[in-house]
């Protein structure tokens, strides 16, 4: 099975960002318009990109605007998360174009997953498990929930999830490896397609991917940071 690879462009005070451990307070800014980077991936060979509205998922401001530009003014499929906590919202983005919605915190609602897959397709339902050595964070990563992330997605299939992203908060931004013995014995126990985030940061990385049920990975601030080029990556794990 091909691994997709999707750049992150993530989005706080109207530019794109990438955090350290998901902390919003240590961002460091790449691009001041976020459509600028998408461009960027979308000019490299990105088949999908992985559109994050960091304030909307912390409470402290919305960046609807950008992320509904990123979705008109590219030819590229687009995930939206941050801050899509109803069906509402979930609406505003599938109707603006995105190719599908992710659910963070409103993923533990069991009523807005059902609808949300009722209305729009599992195919367009993600469900964003973040967690911190297996346990599982909400609220823009504030917030630990005492349940084991690959629990939660095989709980969340039983409600009709079929696509999963999976971030090791402790790896996020650090540039130090991800969690790949946890990751890939979640994705081994999940049905639906996993994608993988947090620390990946050499080719050797993505690599150990290769012949796993994983069907992505979620890239950012090796990117960003030039440890590699997206057209490496994609020949890594492809």
């Amino acid at each position: 099975m091909k691994i997709r690879v999707v750049p992150a462009v993530d989005i706080s005070k109207g530019k794109c960002v990438r955090l350290t451990k998901g902390r919003i307070d240590e961002s460091k800014v790449y691009y001041d318009d976020p459509l600028e980077a998408a461009r960027r991936w979308e000019g490299e060979g990105a088949e999908w990109i992985h559109v994050v509205d960091l304030d909307a998922a912390v409470g402290v401001g919305n960046n609807a605007e950008q992320v509904k530009r990123i979705i008109a003014n590219t030819g590229v499929e687009v995930e939206v998360g941050g801050g899509v906590r109803s069906l509402e919202a979930a609406r505003e983005y599938i109707g603006a174009g995105a190719g599908r919605i992710i659910l963070g915190t409103g993923a533990l609602d069991a009523n807005l997953v059902r609808a949300s897959i009722k209305e729009f397709g599992a195919e367009k339902v993600m469900a964003a498990v973040d967690h911190i050595g297996g346990r599982v964070a909400v609220k823009g990563w504030k917030e630990m929930v005492g349940i084991d992330a690959a629990l939660l997605c095989r709980r969340l299939e039983d409600l009709g999830v079929r696509i999963f992203m999976m971030t090791s908060i402790d790896r996020d931004g650090t540039m130090k490896g991800p969690n790949i013995e946890y990751s890939l014995m979640a994705v081994s126990e999940i049905r639906g397609e996993v994608y993988l985030a947090g620390g990946f940061s050499s080719l050797s990385d993505l690599a150990v991917l290769r012949g796993s049920r994983a069907a992505g990975v979620i890239l950012g601030k090796a990117l960003y940071e030039g440890a590699f080029t997206l057209k490496e990556a994609m020949g890594v794990v492809g």
